[in-house]
């Protein structure tokens, strides 16, 4: 049976191939009318050998830039929260000084703390008194300090007059002793000065015998030497201060050692 089923498929395929190749004057094929069971299939071929890869896309060249799509809608939402605070930034240049601004009210008047800055406004002010008083003083190239005073001078000579101006311009007064201890303290700036009379800022101009400071006040403190003043010849009107811590009147128009008190 198998060797006839192989036989006809046989003559089957001889009949096509005459007919293909036969020309369009070739006869058609028979039709055989009997009928032929199937045939068994054959065993599977073998899988072939892979294919070589085929070349990847992103090499190609890049196609054209397509039109621009047209503006979408903006939805706007709800704010969102507020995210930490930065870092603070660097410290700007110091800017121009603003304009002055309006006068604001009065304070209230103060109390203890007002008392209290009273107080020391006035120590402020004596200090500034005492430090001026010295800087005066020292300008001088002897000085001697009595009390919250100080008596300095360069060694000048001159009259009643010109020792008056001289030591207004230096900011003090023609030097006048008020106690024992300051005609002790002048008498000894002799040594220094190599002086044998200072002249004193005391005069008896309008009352003979009367001697009166500057401000024409009496004088609380004096260390006459003994019969003096006694206005010789009727020409001393004005007094000067001995080496030895006395007193002698003298004329206003002759010169003496000039002290200033400061």
């Amino acid at each position: 049976m198998a060797l006839f089923s192989q036989t006809f498929t046989a003559l089957l395929l001889l009949q096509l191939e005459l007919h293909l190749f036969g020309g369009s004057e070739a006869a058609a094929p028979q039709t055989l009318s009997c009928p032929a069971p199937a045939g068994v299939p054959g065993t599977p071929g073998h899988n072939g050998l892979p294919g070589r890869d085929g070349r990847d896309g992103r090499d190609g060249a890049a196609g054209p830039k397509g039109e621009k799509g047209e503006l979408g809608l903006s939805v706007q939402g709800p704010p969102g929260k507020a995210g930490p605070a930065g870092r603070a930034g660097l410290v700007g240049p110091v800017g121009p000084r603003g304009p002055q601004g309006p006068k604001g009210d009065p304070g209230s008047p103060g109390s203890t703390n007002n008392d209290l800055v009273k107080s020391l406004q006035s120590e402020l002010q004596s200090l500034k008194v005492r430090l001026s008083t010295m800087e005066k003083a020292i300008s001088f190239p002897t000085f001697k300090r009595v009390g919250q005073k100080y008596y300095a001078s360069n060694g000048m000579k001159g009259n009643f007059a010109e020792g008056l101006k001289f030591c207004t311009d230096a900011g003090g007064t023609l030097v006048l002793p008020r106690s024992e201890a300051e005609n002790k303290a002048l008498s000894a700036m002799h040594a220094t000065l190599g002086s044998t009379y200072i002249i004193l800022g005391t005069t008896d101009r309008e009352t003979e015998g009367q001697f009166v400071d500057l401000n024409k006040k009496p004088l609380t403190f004096t260390s006459w030497k003994e019969n003096e003043p006694n206005d010789y010849e009727g020409k001393e009107d004005c007094a000067g201060i001995h080496i030895n811590a006395k007193w002698n009147d003298l004329p206003c128009g002759s010169a003496y050692t000039i002290v200033c008190e400061i």
